[in-house]
């Protein structure tokens, strides 16, 4: 008879097995310590390595360009290889023009909370930026390439938003040289060959060759030195790729067909290549890598956001969505696809999360390791974007709702369009008119999002007066100095005492130094001071709480290419009503002292903030430009049917108690 097999174990495999037992418990305790700090939950383990965490961002790269989302889209092995490796996001949000995307891709907050619609002066200090925050994890951080995320001021630029130090360009329009005053908004065109690039904030250089080869040259090289430290790191490398002008390198180009379609395409695989180089050389094993798309594609060439409508900086789906690519091979799963709605915001906290490092309170962002994990899902959310227009002064913009379900979208602050997402996804099919409440809603939804985006959260403490309340914080929001402003003063009602208590023709109600003053002279009432202007009203009564709002759009004179004279209104509201305005206003930034020095309200008055030109369809309305929506846009004015930022938003905030 055959003898059964023995499986008894002598002592000595015993205790070799019991090891071996401990050890992978040891180690599946670690990692799942590990991944649970990724996700967010309670569960720390402090002995565990970080990783190194590579964000590349391509600029213009629809959803259609790349095979790794649509496979019949172009041909990228080395984006699509990524995403086999990784996660991908196949209903991912940008936004529809690069630099509000880059903010808010590195503050966590929707770009409006800075002031970008979709230009702003800066990311404002109270914000920290993503490389700030892997700074105190104990990160080296560096950024390669693009920036494009404000460089208005000194403290704007990366050198000063946490990057020890970086190599590239501020935005497109220094790659053929240096843009300034003298320019007067006829900046040069970008440019791929031989590009004028800074080191660490440096003078404009040339460098010899094509800008996706020396940027990804750099990188690799960068991340070469990066690796033989112990310290852990965040490189950002931006590519200008596939943004135009469409110049691929010869070697590329030459394999394809000499037509706009061929070009785009050598372009894109010339940018394939260069990712696929970068991935080379780093240890996949410690590195987490995010790849993504900072807005929808121009469908110049082809159609690179099919399937879904619109182009880069339209309002509408195919602007907005863009591949998103996490990957990081054995703690992410390999070749998922997620169909779940996430933001350019939520990538802040989830790379914080891989260094273990708690977001700031107060971002919009959420920590996307749980979903790609575990497909727990997010939170619900409405999402809103905004573009505003100052030679026709209106708004656009596009809400999704909570659901996902519905987009609305008003292009050039005409009549709503609404887009049924759930029927119809490439949303292209306005059904607007068969779900007006829908519409209302959404709009409603819509205004008060903006409104909360729009305020500034400055700080108020006491002057050195007893009477006078000093605002600081977010200093290139609450200045005015470029771009849309709003400041809703809240004075009165005064004594007669306190009117009494100067021997000067004038009483110095509010202001800031070096850069505006309101003043209220008995005899014929306010002034506001700004610029060389002087507005006026006579309305303001003592004896009341008078509500005083001062806004305005300050449009640089070198800021970029305008296509339109530059267009910078003042005007001054008391009690919702336009009493003075100054338009074409010659705003010259020299005249303007720094940001820093507090706002400063007297005779126990308040202050409140926004960063946007409000406006009152009781004002005249003139757009400003030759365009076939003109007497469109002044007909839907007269009905007070055009999307702008009504004063109301503000006046209602100011001298409550008192109405």
């Amino acid at each position: 008879m055959q003898s059964t097999p023995s499986f008894g174990l002598d002592g000595k495999s015993s205790i070799g097995i019991l090891l071996l037992a401990l050890l992978l418990f040891s180690w599946f305790s670690g990692v799942k310590n590990i991944v649970a700090e990724w996700a967010g939950t309670p569960e720390e383990s402090q002995t565990s390595p970080t990783p190194n965490v590579l964000m590349i961002v391509v600029d213009d790269l629809g959803y259609d360009d790349t095979s790794a989302i649509n496979r019949g889209g172009l041909t990228t092995p080395s984006i699509t290889q990524l995403a086999s490796s990784g996660v991908t996001f196949r209903r991912h949000y940008a936004d529809s023009t690069c630099t509000p995307s880059r903010v808010a891709m590195l503050t966590g907050r929707y770009p409006e909370r800075s002031g970008f619609r979709p230009v702003g002066v800066e990311i404002p200090a109270e914000f920290s930026t993503l490389a700030q925050q892997f700074q105190e994890a104990g990160y080296t951080t560096y950024l390669t390439g693009k920036w494009h995320a404000g460089e208005g001021t000194e403290q704007a630029k990366p050198e000063n938003k946490g990057f020890d130090s970086w190599f590239g360009f501020l935005n497109q329009f220094e790659l053929s040289g240096e843009i300034n005053t003298l320019s007067k908004g006829r900046s040069k065109k970008p440019r791929y060959n031989d590009p004028m690039l800074r080191t660490n904030g440096g003078e404009l250089q040339r460098h010899t060759g094509h800008l996706t080869d020396i940027l990804t040259d750099h990188t690799v090289k960068k991340i070469h030195q990066l690796q033989t430290k112990k310290k852990p790191w965040f490189l950002y490398h931006a590519f200008l790729a596939p943004h135009a002008p469409i110049q691929p390198a010869t070697r590329y180009a030459q394999n394809f067909p000499d037509t706009p379609e061929g070009k785009y395409t050598a372009l894109i695989t010339q940018l394939d290549d260069a990712i696929g180089r970068i991935l080379d050389v780093i240890d996949r094993d410690n590195t987490l890598v995010v790849f993504v798309s900072d807005n929808g594609g121009t469908n110049t060439q082809r159609n690179n956001n099919f399937p879904f409508y619109g182009k880069k900086s339209q309002p509408l789906e195919g602007a907005f969505r863009t591949p998103l690519i996490f990957s990081f091979p054995g703690v992410l799963p390999t070749g998922k696809f997620v169909d779940d709605v996430v933001m350019n915001v939520d990538i802040y906290p989830t790379l914080l999360g891989a260094a273990r490092h708690p977001p700031p309170k107060g971002i919009d962002g959420q920590n996307l390791w749980n979903l790609m994990l575990h497909d727990r899902p997010l939170e619900t959310r409405i999402r809103s974007w905004e573009g505003y227009h100052p030679n026709i002064n209106t708004l656009s913009y596009s809400l999704l709702s909570s659901s996902g379900d519905w987009r609305l979208t008003t292009r050039f602050g005409t009549v709503p369009l609404l887009f049924s997402l759930s029927e119809s996804p490439p949303g292209e099919i306005n059904v607007a008119d068969s779900n007006e409440t829908v519409v209302t809603q959404l709009t409603s939804d819509f205004w008060q999002d903006h409104w909360a985006k729009a305020r500034v959260p400055v700080i108020g403490r006491p002057g050195s007066a007893s009477d006078q309340t000093l605002y600081s914080g977010f200093d290139a929001l609450r200045t005015p100095n470029r771009f849309g402003f709003a400041i809703g003063l809240e004075i009165g009602p005064l004594s007669i005492n306190e009117l009494r208590s100067t021997n000067s023709p004038y009483h110095i109600l509010a202001g800031q130094k070096g850069s505006w003053e309101l003043r209220y002279r008995p005899e014929t009432g306010l002034e506001w001071l700004l610029d060389g202007q002087v507005l006026k009203d006579a309305h303001f009564d003592p004896a009341r709480c008078n509500a005083i709002v001062l806004t305005g759009y300050l449009q640089p004179r070198a800021h970029l290419t305008q296509k339109h004279p530059p267009v910078s209104p003042l005007k001054m509201y008391s009690s919702g009503f336009l009493r003075d305005s100054v338009y074409d206003l010659d705003f010259n930034e020299a005249n303007f002292k720094p940001l820093d020095s507090p706002t400063y309200v007297n005779f126990q008055g308040k202050a409140i903030f926004a960063s946007t030109i409000l406006s009152a369809f009781s004002d005249s309305y003139s757009p400003r430009g030759e365009t076939i929506l003109q007497k469109e846009l002044i007909r839907l004015y007269k009905e007070e049917k055009l999307s702008i930022s009504n004063v109301d938003l503000m006046d209602s905030q100011l001298c409550k108690e008192h109405h």
